[in-house]
């Protein structure tokens, strides 16, 4: 039973130390044990176990997230959605105020004038962080499937269709265009 508990909180605690530094730690923290288990009780020596694991996983996990690049690149992903959204609701208001608007909702021309600045948009979150064009395009086919799976608006199959094509691969390209500079 105690051997189990220290094979979990082994295991816990590896899942938050930094990989190149986790066998150092752990290995210490194995030996240590079995040094106290072997002067006093394998009980004790559980509870002090647990006791490190339990005072060094926070900040281990601390500073594992802070390292972490996800989630700067998940903020600059975030950044730039939100960037298409005003680019599209400006471009959308201009649409609607023109003198050749009608009653229509869904426009081509919206989405066409639209698909440049997304590329423009992937360029600048890719050139800030690598990987967040690629994180713009997989958030926006997620938006426009949960658009199309739960939204109770007629929305036309055309545009559902060509939004979730030109969206994700406009903020890909740009992370294209990012890639091929790189390259120079």
């Amino acid at each position: 039973m105690q051997h189990r508990g220290l094979h979990v909180a082994t295991w816990l605690l590896s899942r938050v130390v930094p990989e190149g530094e986790r066998e150092s730690l752990l290995g210490d923290l194995i030996e240590e044990y079995e040094l106290r288990a072997n002067a006093a009780t394998s009980s004790a020596a559980l509870k002090w176990y647990l006791r490190q694991v339990c005072a060094s996983a926070p900040p281990l996990l601390w500073v594992r997230c802070r390292r972490a690049s996800w989630i700067s690149t998940l903020g600059v992903a975030l950044l730039a959605y939100f960037a298409v959204g005003v680019v599209e609701f400006i471009i959308n208001w201009a649409l609607s105020i023109s003198p050749w608007a009608g009653a229509v909702t869904y426009r081509p021309l919206g989405l066409f004038i639209t698909s440049p600045f997304v590329v423009l948009i992937g360029y600048f979150a890719a050139r800030i962080r690598r990987g967040a064009a690629i994180a713009l395009g997989a958030m926006m086919l997620l938006v426009v499937t949960a658009m199309t799976l739960w939204t109770s608006e007629s929305i036309p199959s055309w545009y559902r269709i060509a939004f979730f094509v030109v969206g994700p691969v406009a903020a890909l390209f740009g992370s294209a265009l990012r890639s091929l500079r790189s390259l120079k």
